[in-house]
């Protein structure tokens, strides 16, 4: 993972270097790491769409063979081989994804070890610009940073980038194409998981970097953007 943590920090750091703003050099950086990955997740939401789109049919398949796994097997698979889905296609672009995001947060979330290499002057310039709200891009943006003053336990809560992150984390959840024929269940647990993680976004906006925080929060702009426009029908398409 350091490979990628090392190559990402010194592309944000030569973005710093033309920018001159640290804020504004992350959301462009955000937006460079997310057009680069966008073949992996476009053929990601396509998987999704196929997905949503053949599971009424999976489900009845799965009803009338129950009692015969052999069949049913074969079945799905040639409803898989009519509709050319590959069950594995949302997989592969997720594990090629993973190293490369872990990388990014590292390099974000170390940048005196991978954006500003041996520079400590740079990154004591670059961390406290202030963007918006936020006086120090390296610290985690609480409360504190609008309301001077207050109750203790108030100005220590997560600030305004976490509330907006976990908000747009929950639009973007609840915007991916859904598996209307899916079980109960499984239902159930999307559900619990667009509650869960935009929760966990807001939890770790305590702790996180507000510069992390902030290329969280456009990346999810990106993504809400990006599946509009993947569920629009094509033209000439009759649904």
């Amino acid at each position: 993972m350091d490979i990628f943590a090392q190559v990402f920090g010194r592309l944000l750091g030569l973005m710093y270097g033309v920018i001159g703003d640290y804020g504004i050099s992350i959301i462009v950086f955000t937006l460079f790491t997310k057009l680069l990955l966008m073949p992996f997740t476009i053929k990601q939401l396509k998987s999704s769409k196929a997905m949503a789109a053949i599971q009424p049919k999976m489900k009845e398949i799965q009803e009338k063979y129950k009692d015969n796994k052999e069949k049913q097997n074969q079945m799905l698979v040639e409803l898989y081989k009519e509709h050319k889905y590959n069950p594995l296609s949302g997989c592969l672009p997720l594990l090629i994804q993973f190293p490369i995001i872990i990388g990014l947060f590292t390099a974000m979330r170390q940048p005196a070890d991978y954006v500003f290499i041996n520079n400590p002057e740079l990154l004591a310039s670059a961390t406290q610009d202030t963007f918006l709200w936020i006086k120090d891009l390296s610290v985690p943006d609480l409360m504190s940073n609008v309301f001077k003053a207050g109750p203790a336990w108030f100005i220590a809560l997560p600030g305004l980038m976490a509330f907006l992150s976990s908000g747009l984390t929950f639009l973007q959840m609840s915007s991916m194409p859904q598996t209307s024929g899916g079980s109960d269940a499984m239902n159930k647990q999307m559900k619990m998981m667009q509650i869960i993680f935009p929760v966990m976004i807001l939890f770790w906006g305590k702790t996180m970097s507000a510069g992390l925080m902030l290329y969280w929060t456009v990346g999810s702009v990106f993504q809400i953007v990006q599946q509009y426009i993947m569920k629009r029908p094509a033209k000439g398409d009759a649904n």
